[in-house]
């Protein structure tokens, strides 16, 4: 009996793991279609059709159903505004940040009696701030890393090394895992299992610079490192989210996985760093 329930339990671990590859497999399907059509503006395609799934899940956490629906109809739109142009005008991505923000805040402001108090306001345009940063600009990088001139391999690099990492940890930690790395934040999440998705990260960073020669293989290394660390963080941090809103995940897009940002929350927060480190190593930094 012993070995039976033993089997049964590997067995009832291993499942979700195979629904977790099958989607994921499905996923690059989606992303690498067209990619081979249109090339890097396929990509684009990809990332923009993301963002109104993402703003809608974040609307989801933020929110609670009982919020102004007009307020969070503009947060919809300035969402869009915010990655749209931010993509458009990269030089200027700090300003078109801070311009909706502040026009959003003005906007509550002036609808302040759809808020039954203070707090309440207060508490909707942090939160809206928070959203416009999260899903409105950290999506805008993954466009800038597509107009470099390596965009693709760059895009697939920082895809591959986070995706990499969620996959190690999630396997290191399901045999080997015994420390939980911040139980109040992510029950489930482990030392161990950190530890295996870095190491992952690292091994998949260094082939990938099989396609980017030009970047010596320490370079390649200590991004793939810095990617790895800040991608972890975002996973802990939209976890964090959803304890707060009392969801388990973001969305149910992904079976085996849940939502969008589910996801990609570690490639968002990672992006800006693989965009700035890709800028130093091709010398396009000025």
């Amino acid at each position: 009996m012993p070995t039976v329930n033993v089997v049964s339990g590997k067995s009832s671990l291993m499942n979700p793991f195979v629904i977790r590859i099958v989607s994921a497999f499905i996923a690059v399907l989606a992303l690498l279609f067209p990619w081979f059509l249109w090339g890097n503006l396929g990509l684009k395609l990809v990332v923009a059709a993301g963002v109104p799934m993402a703003a809608y899940e974040i609307i989801n956490i933020l929110f609670s159903p009982d919020d102004s629906k007009s307020n969070k109809f503009v947060f919809f739109f300035f969402i869009h505004c915010i990655f749209a142009l931010s993509g458009l005008y990269p030089q200027y991505s700090s300003i078109i940040f801070a311009f909706f923000a502040i026009c959003f805040c003005l906007f509550s402001l002036l609808t302040q009696r759809k808020f039954e108090n203070l707090d309440r306001l207060t508490s909707f345009q942090a939160k809206s701030i928070l959203g416009f940063f999260y899903v409105g600009l950290l999506p805008s990088f993954l466009l800038q890393i597509l107009d470099l001139p390596h965009g693709s391999m760059w895009f697939f690099a920082l895809l591959g090394i986070v995706f990499a990492g969620d996959s190690g940890a999630y396997i290191v930690g399901m045999f080997f895992g015994q420390h939980k790395l911040m139980p109040k934040i992510s029950p489930k999440k482990t030392v161990e299992g950190a530890i295996g998705g870095i190491a992952a990260s690292l091994i998949t960073g260094l082939i990938f610079r099989i396609y980017l020669p030009q970047i010596p293989a320490y370079s390649v290394l200590i991004l793939s490192l810095a990617v790895a660390i800040v991608a972890q963080f975002g996973d802990l941090f939209e976890s964090l989210l959803k304890r707060v809103a009392d969801v388990k995940d973001s969305g149910s897009l992904m079976p085996g996985h849940g939502g969008i940002l589910d996801r990609v929350d570690g490639v968002l927060f990672a992006s800006p760093i693989l965009l700035f480190g890709a800028l130093v190593l091709e010398g396009l930094l000025r």
